[in-house]
């Protein structure tokens, strides 16, 4: 091709070039550019071209001399822009062409030429075609190479001075090891191996590649990488090429993998085999020429199905089970075994072993001409499968007689998991009783799409919580949606992450004795509010070892928050030893503590005087529950009362004492003149008589009588002075000698009347001894045994009787106050005299009191008063009853101890 443009004009003045280039094998044509108004390339026309262009392009001289380039190859627009850079900017411009008219290649050389430029047809077909050819080829081996799943590289070697292979450099790789290495192809291709595997030569793997080379011999080996980021096992192929090696990985992690696996597997059923708890038994059918069934023979029985057999290892494989067992065909399960041999399907189910009394899920399944038979002892899970029934009859049973509302609900959740509804599962009948629905209208219903108010209420909530966390939910709610009103109490409990209990039980009742509870406790606490007497509840307050280390106010009245100065709206907040802490040193709290460990209640008396409280206090605990009940009563004025009364007996015993000298002297001096009337009178009358007139002597007689009758008053009036006075310590008493000593004293007038007096049963030791002032008590009695013979008809002899008997508290007279005493004795005087009217029970023991003249029966009315006083000074009394003409019973009450 010629290095410089050609200058030739359309018609050649050079004929030897022009003949030079026609013969040329080169196909050569000139061109002028072709511009527009605007000095513009816009095409290009035909200047020369030799006899080589025609046969090439196979146009003719007329295409030649009268088209332009475009017009003749619209295809060369495409390099317009190029040719004019070659015309203009003078840069030579090549490009490979196929030629339709010849269906060669070609390269045309543009050069520029003038105001134009020249074109050499250089004919490359041959060239071309086996690059292309040799371009396929490598695009080829290219293709095998990444359509592998194996690693294929060419690698050569790397040697040192004294040719040592120290490494490989890659110089071809497919895409594997560029997904291994995250690196391109084209970038591993030129470098060395151990920049993308560094560990290669500590592994080992370097060295077996560097024996190939240095020996010529291909090696195969599997091999486990763990290094540089590999984990895995490669099956490597390595084959001797020129200098260098072939290498091909391939991944056989998961074959190796798959091979300990079942390697694993296969000790995993022979461990499972032996330890398993169902039987294993491995049949071969056994069929004779026609091919008919007529047994089976015993491959393979593990541990658990040899221990069902009952017999030796030995004596089962290789046995026939009908020599085994002859009477399976009539009685096991030959024809199940026939079955599933006869038409492969599986066979499962339930059988009895009568002679094991066992029962057994058993599985037949055929393998080739094999059956695989597992035995599953179920009788524990059978007789629990019973139960089970039992349990689900008794839990129906007991959805339908439990009085409270119990269902069992599933969730309902959208596509995202999240919870929008529950729906019924099981419902007890309380539930279609409350709701008045039939079981149908609940079950597999959605809740909200039955109660929808549900989601408005505490339900809702509480069923979302339930299933968040696990934990029951309890709480009450008055459901007044949907048509109902109701309090209810309810229990949530979540069954599984799916399902939840829920139970109710209305409680409308309970609610309204919460109500009147709450009303009474209101009107308690007006009750206790309205109590003049301090009243306070206190609950313990215990330390970590169930010590006692104060109390807690509950509850108390508006008179103790006065006395404590503590007010009702903060009893619940205060301890006991906050708002009195003086109980402590007092000792009072330890004996409030000890009421509540033992259960006795307390009672005592305390003098405060620390400034909260002042006074004097009666306490009464009482314990409730595990607290206290602390009544406090005011006994400041009664304490004021009674040191007055005291300095008021004093006074009154040092009056007494003035009046018993003054009584003594009076009763003296007034007995002296009595004595000079008498003894005045008397004279009178013995010396005098004869001289005084009948009527003066008879009021001399009258005036001696009533001289006789004041002295016997006053000796009456000095005895009864003196029972005022304080008793005499008591001494033990009998009552018997007593009584015998007034029969003494007293045996003129009873041998008068033929009076009969009884003592007790007649003996003379049947009257007690009781504690008193013996002389005191003889004159009771002596009194009352002179009435006896004094108020008696005439013409009647006295009939008079003293027994004791023992009485109880409870059969004691009104008036004896203090019934403390244990033991009590009733003392029965009972006459058969002239009686009297008992609407004078009580009057007749009144001072100078008389039911008769003195004309009719003497004495001065201060006898029975004298008793009753004698009787109370024992701390007892005395009482009557008498009918008149049906005589008279006095009792006396004595204490005995």
């Amino acid at each position: 091709m010629p290095s410089s443009p050609l200058a030739l004009p359309l018609t050649p003045s050079l004929p030897l070039l022009t003949t030079l280039l026609d013969r040329s094998p080169y196909g050569v044509i000139a061109y002028q550019a072709i511009r527009d108004a605007r000095g513009s390339v816009v095409d290009y026309q035909t200047r020369y071209y030799n006899q080589q262009v025609l046969a090439i392009t196979g146009h003719t001289e007329a295409h030649m001399t009268l088209q332009t380039l475009f017009e003749r190859a619209p295809y060369m627009r495409e390099h317009a822009e190029d040719l004019r850079r070659v015309v203009e900017e003078q840069i030579p411009y090549e490009v490979d062409e196929l030629l339709p008219s010849n269906n060669r290649w070609f390269l045309f050389d543009n050069r520029p030429l003038d105001d134009g430029f020249f074109t050499t047809f250089i004919d490359i077909d041959d060239t071309k075609r086996a690059q292309q050819q040799l371009s396929q080829q490598q695009q080829l081996l290219q293709g095998v190479i990444h359509a592998t799943d194996n690693f294929i590289a060419y690698c050569e070697t790397v040697r040192d001075e004294t040719g040592e292979i120290v490494d490989f450099i890659y110089r071809l790789t497919n895409r594997f090891l560029t997904k291994r290495s995250d690196v391109a192809a084209d970038q591993i291709i030129g470098h060395r191996m151990t920049t993308y595997f560094p560990s290669v030569k500590q592994v080992g793997l370097f060295q077996r590649f560097a024996e190939v080379v240095r020996t010529g011999e291909p090696e195969s080996f599997e091999f486990q990488y763990q290094a540089d980021g590999y984990d895995a096992w490669y099956l490597i192929s390595t084959a001797p090429l020129k200098d260098g090696i072939v290498l091909s990985f391939k991944t056989i992690s998961a074959l190796k993998q798959t091979t300990i696996q079942l390697q694993q597997q296969n000790e995993l059923v022979e461990g499972v085999l032996s330890a398993s708890d169902n039987g294993v038994i491995v049949y071969k059918a056994l069929c004779d020429e026609t091919g008919n069934l007529i047994d089976f023979k015993v491959l393979l029985i593990n541990d658990t199905a040899l221990s069902f057999s009952g017999l030796p290892r030995h004596q089962v494989v290789g046995s026939l089970v009908t020599d085994m067992f002859p009477e399976s065909r009539q009685k096991g399960m030959w024809h199940q075994y026939e079955g599933v041999y006869k038409t492969g399907e599986t066979f499962r189910g339930r059988h009895y072993y009568p002679n094991l009394n066992k029962w057994f899920d058993v599985t037949i399944s055929k393998l080739d001409d094999r059956l695989v038979a597992t035995l599953n002892d179920i009788s524990q899970l059978y007789l629990a499968t019973q139960q089970l029934q039992e349990q689900a009859h008794l839990f129906d049973g007991v959805l339908n007689n439990i009085t409270n509302g119990l269902s069992v609900l599933e969730a309902v959740r959208d596509d995202s998991g999240a919870i929008v509804d529950v729906r019924y599962v099981r419902v007890s009948q309380a539930i279609l009783n409350d709701t008045g629905l039939q079981a149908d209208q609940l079950l597999n219903k959605t809740m909200a799409s039955v109660f929808p108010g549900v989601k408005s209420t505490t339900y809702w909530a509480a069923f979302l919580q339930a299933f968040e966390t696990g934990e029951p939910q309890h709480f009450e709610v008055k459901y007044s949606v949907d048509g109902f009103d109701n309090y209810t109490d309810n229990w949530v409990t979540r069954l599984d992450d799916n399902r939840i209990i829920s139970i109710y039980s209305i409680i409308n009742e309970q609610k309204q004795a919460e109500a009147q509870a709450r009303q009474q406790a209101a009107l308690l606490q007006t009750v206790l509010d309205s109590c003049q007497i301090p009243i306070a509840l206190f609950e313990s307050i215990r330390d970590a070892l169930g010590q006692i280390i104060d109390f807690r106010y509950l509850l108390q009245n508006d008179t103790n928050a006065r006395l404590v100065g503590l007010a009702n709206a903060q009893d619940t907040r205060q301890t006991m030893l906050e708002v009195l802490p003086i109980l402590k040193p007092l000792g009072i709290f330890e004996e409030y503590v000890r009421v509540v460990e033992t259960g006795q209640s307390k009672r005592l008396e305390q003098h405060f005087t620390d400034g909260i409280v002042e006074g004097w206090y009666d306490i009464s605990i009482v314990k409730q529950e595990d607290g206290i009940v602390v009544t406090v009563n005011d006994l400041t004025l009664l304490h004021e009362t009674l040191q007055r009364a005291e300095q008021l007996v004093n006074e009154l015993k040092q009056s007494n004492r003035n009046l018993e000298q003054f009584a003594y002297i009076a009763s003296h001096d007034m007995q002296e003149p009595l004595r000079k009337i008498q003894s005045f009178g008397n004279l009178l009358l013995d010396y005098y008589s004869s001289s005084i007139p009948e009527d003066g002597q008879n009021m001399l007689r009258r005036m001696q009588s009533a001289a006789d009758r004041m002295s016997q008053l006053i000796r009456d009036l000095l005895a009864y002075s003196r029972l005022s006075i304080e008793l005499e310590s008591s001494k033990p008493v009998s009552l018997q000698q007593i009584f015998l000593e007034i029969k003494s004293d007293l045996e003129i007038i009873i041998r008068e009347k033929a009076a009969q007096i009884i003592l007790g049963d007649g003996s003379d030791t049947d009257l007690p001894t009781l504690p008193g002032n013996a002389s005191q008590l003889r004159q009771l009695f002596q009194n009352l045994l002179s009435n006896a013979l004094k108020f008696v008809s005439p013409n009647k002899i006295p009939l008079i009787s003293a027994q004791a008997r023992p009485v109880n508290s409870y059969e004691l007279p009104a008036p004896i106050g203090n019934r403390t005493k244990r033991s009590w004795v009733a003392v029965d005087i009972t006459d058969n005299g002239i009686g009297f009217d008992e609407k004078y029970s009580e009057q007749i023991f009144h001072l100078f009191e008389r039911l008769h003249g003195r004309n009719e029966y003497n004495g001065t009315g201060i006898g029975l008063a004298v008793c009753r006083k004698v009787a109370e000074n024992h701390g007892g009394t005395i009482t009557v009853r008498s009918q008149p003409g049906q005589g008279t019973t006095f009792t006396v009450y004595l204490p005995e101890s």
